[in-house]
């Protein structure tokens, strides 16, 4: 079994794996009891808070835990237009953000909010010019991803807040960081976002954690009523194991860092390189060269994506068509089309996504079963 489908999900580390499964089973105090296994369950909460909070350069108090990357960007971006809405409503974002931000700013546009798009390049990439231009005195939000999930374009963060915090101080600029967290470094204190979403399960960890970042003094209006955990912010019984989980995960996988880039990046070379050899002009490659190392994005002439991706799974191969949250609807993908990548491209388009445990033998098995299924398969016209 060959998995290449790394940005979707990824396997947890076994470590991880351990220690979950033995806080759930030694620990499983509420956080917030008084008593003492609640004060143990409390200890591993805020260990956790201060080791993730490091690995970003923020402080603890500063870290919100959810239920996932999802939950985290739902909260970022409604909970800053219910806080902000006396001061504006627009609202900026580019036009190729996760489903995640876009149907949450496509909800906030049905209450009266005015979203507007930013201009990217063929590569997704942010028009800074255009973000310039586009900050109004009313713009109450700024929302960019760090890294494309589909073609791991590498966004210009840093230099977008610079331009926010200069154009429209107020304004508060979220970044989506799920597929950035562990594949590049983020120093919050550099990049000086005001809020930023992870996700647990992209860095090997368990699913059905994340945590938003939120920079001290940032007003956010809580999605969720309850018991006021978390700061007042997300209410609900805290998981402690698959937080605790969460925290172990992404030390390792930022300590395995430069290693695992290192070997994405053999491996992105190898399949480019061989697919060049076998296919040559019947292969078009859609992500930047300058993108991140564990994300390739690539089209085969006359096969739809679909079909190449069935042909795979048939060997055993995992790919995927785009996006894990929205490859079902069985349409172009948002940011192929935003990118202007050619619809008889768009249509053929699959990602590859690899980790650390990848190896080259791999890399030339999956290129093998791409030139056999370009060599079987019938062509769309």
């Amino acid at each position: 079994m060959i998995y290449f489908d790394n940005s979707a999900t990824t396997k947890p580390y076994p470590e991880v794996v351990d220690l979950v499964a033995r806080l759930m089973m030694e620990e499983f105090g509420n956080s917030s009891s008084l008593h003492n296994m609640g004060i143990r369950a409390e200890r591993i909460l805020e260990n956790s808070r201060k080791t993730l909070a490091e690995l970003i350069k923020a402080a603890p108090e500063e870290i919100v835990f959810t239920s996932g990357g999802t939950e985290a960007v739902n909260m970022a971006l409604k909970g800053t237009a219910e806080a902000m809405k006396r001061s504006g409503r627009h609202i900026l974002t580019s036009p190729v953000e996760h489903d995640a931000a876009l149907e949450s700013l496509k909800a906030l546009s049905g209450l009266g909010f005015e979203i507007e798009y930013l201009q990217v390049d063929g590569y997704g990439r942010v028009s800074l010019e255009d973000l310039k231009a586009k900050l109004r005195p009313d713009t109450i939000l700024v929302n960019i991803m760090a890294v494309n999930n589909e073609l791991g374009t590498i966004e210009p963060i840093a230099e977008a807040s610079q331009i926010i915090k200069a154009g429209q101080p107020s304004a508060i600029f979220h970044v989506d960081a799920v597929q950035a967290f562990g594949k590049i470094p983020l120093n919050v204190r550099q990049i000086k976002a005001d809020l930023m979403s992870f996700s647990a399960h992209k860095v090997h960890g368990p699913k059905g954690v994340g945590m938003l970042y939120m920079r001290q003094g940032t007003r956010l209006h809580p999605l969720i009523s309850g018991g006021g955990h978390e700061r007042r912010l997300r209410s609900g019984t805290v998981n402690v194991p698959g937080i605790a989980g969460f925290s172990l995960a992404a030390s390792m996988k930022h300590e395995r860092m430069q290693g695992d880039q290192a070997a994405c990046r053999a491996i992105k070379e190898r399949v480019i390189q061989g697919l060049d050899n076998a296919l040559g002009l019947a292969v078009r490659i859609n992500s930047p060269q300058d993108g991140v190392e564990n994300i390739l994005n690539l089209s085969v002439e006359g096969l739809k994506s679909e079909t190449l991706l069935h042909f795979l799974e048939m060997g055993e191969i995992y790919v995927s068509s785009g996006s894990a949250c929205s490859s079902r609807k069985q349409t172009t993908s948002h940011v192929l089309k935003a990118a202007g990548i050619p619809p008889q491209w768009a249509d053929s388009a699959i990602r590859l996504s690899f980790c650390g445990d990848n190896t080259l033998d791999e890399a030339d098995q999956c290129v093998k079963a791409i030139q056999e299924a370009y060599s079987k398969l019938p062509k769309k016209r």
